[in-house]
């Protein structure tokens, strides 16, 4: 456990970062898999959009999991 102030609050930034990237990740697997279902409604072609959807929102999250990863490699190379 943390002892010093500074390093509780660090533990309250981490916790912050990590979990809007949890969040980003499921955000946008659910809003691929959403505009897949709609349009799969719209166009009657159940269910292969809403599974091209959920695919396209996994990759749109893993991508934003890479980006973080690459600014947190580049940032902790500069001494942040």
């Amino acid at each position: 456990m943390p002892q010093s102030k500074e390093e509780k609050k660090r533990l309250f930034e981490d916790l912050r970062l990590y979990g809007s990237l949890g969040i980003e990740m499921a955000a946008a697997v659910l809003i691929g898999t959403f505009m897949g279902y709609w349009a799969d409604k719209w166009l009657g072609t159940q269910p292969w959009i809403l599974i091209i959807g959920f695919i396209f929102g996994a990759a749109a999250g893993f991508r934003n999991l890479f980006r973080f990863i690459a600014r947190e490699d580049h940032d902790k190379g500069k001494g942040k």
